[in-house]
């Protein structure tokens, strides 16, 4: 049976939408970088502007002190990140894929929740998306940490590659079906098979937005979900969240 709904996470995820909620995600992307809280504001990176962005947003749940963001881009809705420095193989070509980069978690007490709570908004907004597969690009010394989380490589050779263009690889290529997701979380008997495919965290709010749309709110560019009234159908259509 799906465990107790939990109302106590410390932690609340939800899309940035608004001119504001985006200042939150730049300066959590620039205390993550250990620059000085006095250094010039950071400027939106280019992929935070495309039409397929999405910008996840994590915030104390106390105070609203901005704790972590993550990037998602859906290649239904425009190119990926990572096709700027490699062409995708033929499998990720005839699917739906959503990529995630940008991620950026504040140091503290906290910090371990909120990159899983990240994480788990992922893969609950591919779900309402109805994304086929979940792909990121990772440095080779931490490729553990995303193969314990199911990651593996999308074809027997690994795809490599440098982040710049330039040099010797330094990234490798990573995918997850979306639905795989839960059955090797489960035929593997993971650790944290509950608090991905269990448990019901409200903590996690993807549809927030269309609240900030109805008050009138300006959003932050492209980064809001797309289609929200089908995305709110689905997400209360699916069991797995």
């Amino acid at each position: 049976m799906p465990a107790e709904t939990s109302h106590h996470l410390p932690v609340t995820i939800r899309v940035a939408s608004t001119d504001g909620d985006l200042r939150k995600v730049l300066a959590v992307r620039a205390a993550a970088a250990g620059k000085s809280s006095t250094a010039a504001a950071p400027a939106p990176e280019t992929w935070d502007q495309r039409p397929n962005a999405t910008l996840l947003l994590a915030e104390s749940r106390i105070d609203g002190e901005a704790l972590g963001s993550l990037r998602i881009l859906a290649s239904e809705r425009g190119r990926l990140m990572v096709e700027d420095r490699i062409a995708l193989p033929a499998s990720l070509k005839a699917v739906s894929v959503a990529e995630a980069s940008g991620l950026a978690v504040k140091a503290g007490r906290n910090a371990t929740l909120v990159r899983l709570m990240l994480w788990k908004a992922f893969h609950r907004y591919c779900l309402a998306a109805q994304v086929d597969t979940m792909l990121i690009a990772v440095r080779e010394p931490a490729l553990r940490q995303y193969e314990w989380l199911g990651f593996h490589d999308p074809q027997p050779a690994p795809v490599r590659f440098s982040a710049d263009g330039t040099g010797s690889a330094t990234h490798r290529l990573l995918t997850l079906g979306v639905f795989e997701a839960h059955e090797r979380s489960l035929q593997g008997g993971h650790p944290l098979h509950d608090f991905f495919f269990v448990e019901r965290h409200p903590e996690i709010d993807l549809l927030a937005p269309i609240e900030s749309r109805r008050a009138g709110q300006r959003p932050a560019g492209a980064a809001v979900l797309p289609d929200h009234a089908s995305i709110a159908a689905q997400l209360q259509q699916v069991a797995i969240v």
